[in-house]
């Protein structure tokens, strides 16, 4: 098969085909056509994934390994999956600079690792399955003592102190294998009508769940709840043999309830401009 020649400062639909692709080992790229640094940096990463030299040039060599990966989570469109680790860690440049040491993301949360993996909702368990095969013991065993507690910026300090430190392509296999799958049925339980959508509005669910958690009622809530009728509302509708049309007005509401919860938080938080980037996603994957 020929593989399109690509230059960095090549513009255009091949080049969004090669960050697709990207993403499907943890490249977390927004899809935008540029083969711009990003993109480039993210060749290297995946050239170092598969044991390539790491030029930073797309060559057929590597285009022929990253057709042959499978999708990262077959029930979610790979850039939408791309978008949740995105919006996890940064991206590949600010992981390794900020989110590769265990951080303190700020409120109720606990001290985080990899891709959101966060030791306050998790179990001892639970960090030895998804961690055991990645991580040395000695780092294991002083992670554990962080599980079911809320964190702080000066126990996060302490365990970058420590050399402490968790590698992307690591982050990325506990990611797609352990905890997506996790956090899919989560979303399932709240949204039961999510594998009857669109695959990028699957992932755009599982965002919303994967930051937000699962639950339905409670302070803060009602947007969550009313997204939950809407989709029952839609699947309702779809069996009723209504149009594809009506089916789609009702899901649309979706997005409006997304841009609804920025309220929830400042203006200036990273929390604000997910939800609007959730519910552009949203329109995109209804077409």
């Amino acid at each position: 098969m020929t593989y399109p020649r690509l230059t960095p400062g090549s513009k255009g639909k091949d080049v969004s085909t090669l960050q697709s692709l990207l993403n499907k080992v943890g490249a977390m790229l927004n899809v935008d056509g540029d083969y711009g640094p990003g993109t480039t940096a993210a060749i290297r990463y995946a050239q170092e994934v598969a044991k390539q030299a790491a030029t930073g040039l797309a060559d057929e060599t590597l285009w022929g390994w990253l057709d042959a990966q499978p999708k990262p989570f077959a029930l979610l469109d790979t850039n939408g999956v791309a978008f949740i680790a995105l919006e996890e860690t940064g991206g590949l440049g600010y992981y390794q600079k900020i989110t590769r040491w265990p951080h303190y993301p700020g409120g109720a949360s606990g001290i985080t690792i990899g891709v959101g993996y966060d030791l306050h909702f998790h179990t001892q368990s639970e960090l030895m399955t998804s961690w055991g095969d990645f991580l040395p013991g000695a780092t294991l065993q002083e992670l554990s003592k962080d599980i079911g507690k809320r964190g702080s910026a000066d126990r996060a300090n302490e365990l970058k102190s420590m050399v402490i430190e968790v590698p992307f392509h690591a982050a990325w296999q506990v990611f797609v294998s352990e905890t997506l799958p996790q956090f899919y049925k989560k979303t399932l339980n709240a949204y039961p009508s999510l594998a009857s959508l669109p695959e990028v509005c699957r992932s755009v669910l599982v965002s919303l769940v994967y930051n937000r958690g699962p639950a339905l009622s409670g302070e803060s809530r009602e947007e969550m709840a009313n997204i939950r009728q809407w989709l029952d509302k839609a699947e309702q509708a779809r069996t009723q043999g209504k149009s594809a049309a009506e089916v789609q007005q009702l899901l649309l509401a979706v997005a409006d309830e997304l841009v609804e919860m920025k309220k929830y938080w400042p203006v200036t938080s990273g929390l604000v401009k997910r939800r609007q980037l959730e519910a552009n996603l949203w329109r995109t994957g209804l077409g």
